[in-house]
């Protein structure tokens, strides 16, 4: 094992999203509980600024990390601009790569699914290790119109293939888990450990609480359904950011982190992202959660938690326009079985740790 030298290790994190630097924050603050001399300098760009508030890298470099992900305004893919975009990814693996060479002096390399990370390991002869609940060859070439030409996908399946070991929690599509059979490790869920677990205020409400993406992307959505809202028999904890003021609403403070207030919370309504579902079934607290159009993480979670039964959905235009009925029929008919499951599921967590020792060893 190599965790009592002092090794420096390079992340790579893509641009799309905020779970994945949750996750790898985890990660990396288990390697460095495990072996403290253990330095990381951390590579993203879109959400640098979170990256360096919520990581323990030593450094950090804004380079954008070639992936990128478009949306219309209701929330399907757009697309015609992922389809411009990956067209011109050939030329940016290019000039990615001549970039990161000369700099490049590492022991091994942490990344979600950022394949240039793992190729260009496996030139400079040091180990890879990936992080994460699907693949982004998997999700491109789930959307139809087709946005990724088969040489590409291709290009990305050899990219992973090149990565020491690939770590995937529950939940990871079967698929991808035979596509990297060779490579992949299964391990627990992954979610924060430090969690500061805050209380809400005093009430004899039903708690509700209403999470929005990392990116802030259902904010209208959310001011639009709860300014319809006049049910008082329930208390919903939304960002103070929103503007949602009367008895019925618990501002939280926008820079605290919403699964802070999930253990004291009775209920969870938003998007079925991974961080959302992991930390929901972690806590064991039932999950209302709203349908994103033509999402195929959104679209595999929601059918892996209907097959379980630790969850219920809602539409979004649902969601925006009777949000108090829908929440109503919900408690009536499919909150309490919900909770029973959510109390017997066998799911663990500690995927950290478990992550962090095979790494460690792995050296």
């Amino acid at each position: 094992m190599a965790q009592h030298q002092k090794l420096k290790a390079k992340v790579y994190l893509s641009d799309e999203g905020y779970g994945h630097i949750v996750r790898q924050r985890a990660v990396m603050t288990e390697i460095q509980r495990l072996a403290p001399d253990h330095q990381y300098t951390l590579q993203t760009h879109k959400h640098i600024d979170f990256a360096r508030q919520n990581t323990p890298a030593k450094n950090y470099i804004n380079r954008y990390n070639n992936i990128s992900w478009h949306k219309k305004e209701d929330s399907s893919p757009d697309t015609d601009r992922i389809q411009t975009h990956f067209k011109g990814y050939p030329q940016m693996v290019e000039e990615f790569m001549n970039e990161e060479r000369p700099a490049f002096n590492y022991d091994y390399v942490l990344s979600d699914f950022v394949y240039e990370a793992f190729n260009l390991a496996r030139e400079k002869a040091v180990p890879s290790f990936g992080v994460s609940h699907f693949t982004w060859d998997w999700f491109f070439n789930k959307i139809y119109p087709r946005v990724i030409t088969d040489h590409l996908f291709d290009y990305f399946t050899q990219a992973a293939n090149n990565a020491t070991k690939l770590y995937f929690p529950p939940f990871t599509p079967s698929e991808i888990l035979k596509h990297y059979q060779s490579k992949a490790v299964e391990v627990p869920f992954i979610v924060k450990e430090d969690v500061e677990h805050k209380q809400w205020p005093a009430t004899d409400r039903l708690k509700v609480l209403i999470m929005d993406s990392g990116a802030g992307l259902m904010g209208m959505h959310i001011q639009q359904a709860l300014n319809k809202s006049d049910k008082g028999e329930w208390c919903y904890g939304v960002q103070k950011s929103l503007g949602l003021n009367g008895s019925q609403f618990f501002n939280i403070p926008d820079g605290d982190l919403l699964i802070d207030y999930v253990r004291d919370a009775d209920l969870i309504v938003g998007r079925p992202g991974f961080n959302t579902l992991s930390e929901c079934i972690a806590y064991r607290k039932p999950m209302l959660l709203i349908s994103e159009s033509m999402n195929p993480e959104m679209d595999y979670n929601i059918a892996e938690l209907k097959k379980l039964r630790l969850g219920a959905f809602i539409s979004l235009d649902d969601f925006c326009s009777r949000l108090d009925d829908a929440l109503s029929s919900f408690l009536k008919y499919e909150f309490t079985m919900i909770d029973r499951a959510m109390q017997d599921h066998t799911f663990k967590t500690g995927g950290a740790h478990v992550i962090a020792t095979d790494i460690l060893n792995s050296l």
